[in-house]
């Protein structure tokens, strides 16, 4: 037990840690949509090799890509945004941005995060710059949406599932710790990250906070590891996915809390798309634990485990950019309707709306004779309307032109002037 004991120590301080620096150079973002992706190793992609493009050994430990892990096909990447040909990965540096790290905590937002490897006889700790520092690149405003996972490390998800896997018998004491230090200052922690992020990015940012998924097998499962046989029980899977879903409803309250409070931000929960295909799962959309260490693990420690074990492997990834896309979608079709009010006076009709995000113009049309019919194209957001008839009642809409077509007419006002 020893010996499975040390092994799984390994294990898990490689494999869950939830997974930053600035490489993108400064872009010129006028007129562009952008995503800003941050966070940990869930939004870097930890588990999806290859990392970076750097080829040799030497390049590697010099290149944040690497460090950080940030993964070719992290979902960030696979994200689509209206306006932007293709996926978010073919616009790096104009239209996305990445700088998720393997391993990152809420207070590498705002600080260096120091990376240490020891690979391929090359050995040493480069710093990271604080994610925040990515908005620097971007010209104030143009920020259209922040992705992130944030959170799972402070908690300390690694150690729970130690416990979880070595001393099951003391697995509730373990989350009780965890829920105690959540409550004492790890939930102010997340929610001030938040705020950095919005400060940072802009209040016009959607900040879209990305849940976990359940990371086991809920009918329980073995690791296998040569002539030994680890067989974790179903009851003890239940206790650590039963605390990922608390941790998912408390990310979820925060987020409702913070939006309460005038915040734009969102939460997009994960859960559903890994349904079934956990780790130790047939279909599995989340790696098992990987003994031994890869050719991109940031340590070639032969005898060590792989820091992509328990994290979301390609068909994971792409179940993240479903959850988070639904959540984009749904803020681009409210954005895409300008909110309209009309005031009447003897003679004339005031109309103001609320501006579309991408809009470079307006165009106000009247109801009449069974169609709608254009007024006026504007490029501010309101309209005086003269020569109506008194006691007439006239409904009016407005379009959005964004991205080269017209929005549809999704709400029309309407309003009845009165004579004096």
């Amino acid at each position: 037990m020893k010996t499975i004991r040390k092994l799984l120590c390994g294990i898990l301080s490689a494999a869950v840690m939830l997974t930053s620096a600035v490489t993108a150079s400064a872009a010129d973002t006028k007129d562009t949509r952008i995503i800003v992706s941050l966070g940990d190793s869930y939004s870097a992609g930890e588990g999806i090799p290859p990392f970076g493009t750097a080829k040799t050994a030497k390049k590697k430990v010099k290149d944040p890509d690497w460090l950080a892990h940030r993964s070719n096909l992290a979902w960030g990447g696979k994200l689509t945004l209206g306006g932007v040909d293709g996926t978010m990965s073919d616009h790096r540096g104009t239209n996305w941005f990445f700088v998720a790290a393997s391993g990152a905590e809420t207070k590498h937002i705002n600080s260096e995060f120091k990376k240490t490897y020891d690979y391929k006889g090359l050995s040493g700790t480069k710093a990271l710059e604080p994610q925040i520092n990515v908005f620097k690149q971007i010209k104030a405003g143009d920020v259209d949406y922040v992705t992130l996972t944030l959170g799972g490390n402070d908690i300390g998800f690694v150690e729970i599932m130690q416990t979880a896997l070595t001393k099951a018998a003391t697995l509730d004491e373990k989350i009780a710790s965890v829920w105690e230090a959540y409550n004492d200052h790890i939930r102010d922690d997340i929610k001030q990250a938040y705020k950095d992020i919005e400060s940072a990015a802009g209040k016009q940012a959607a900040i879209i906070v990305a849940g976990y998924p359940r990371l086991f097998n809920p009918d329980g499962f073995t690791i296998p590891y040569g002539y030994i046989k680890l067989n974790i029980k179903a009851e003890t899977v239940k206790k650590v996915n039963d605390a990922t879903d608390l941790f998912n409803a408390e990310l979820n309250s925060l987020v409702d809390e913070c939006r309460a409070e005038g915040m734009n931000v969102w939460f997009a929960p994960v859960a559903d798309e890994f349904s079934g295909h956990e780790a130790y799962t047939d279909d599995a959309y989340i790696n098992d634990i990987i003994i031994d260490t890869q050719s991109e693990d940031l340590t070639d420690d032969k005898n060590g485990i792989s820091a992509y074990s328990l994290h979301p492997n390609e068909e994971g990834a792409k179940a993240y950019a479903r959850a988070v896309q639904k959540v984009i979608d749904k803020l681009e079709a409210a954005s895409a309707v300008p909110q309209l009010s009309a005031a009447a006076k003897s003679g004339k009709i005031t109309l103001k709306w609320t501006a579309v995000a991408g809009a470079t113009k307006y165009r106000v049309l009247v109801y009449s004779g069974g169609k709608y019919k254009k007024v006026k194209n504007v490029t501010k957001t309101s309209l005086s309307v003269s020569g109506v008839k008194s006691g007439t009642k006239y409904k009016y809409a407005v379009q959005a032109y964004v991205n080269g077509k017209w929005t549809d007419i999704v709400k029309a006002a309407t309003v009845t002037v009165k004579a004096k």
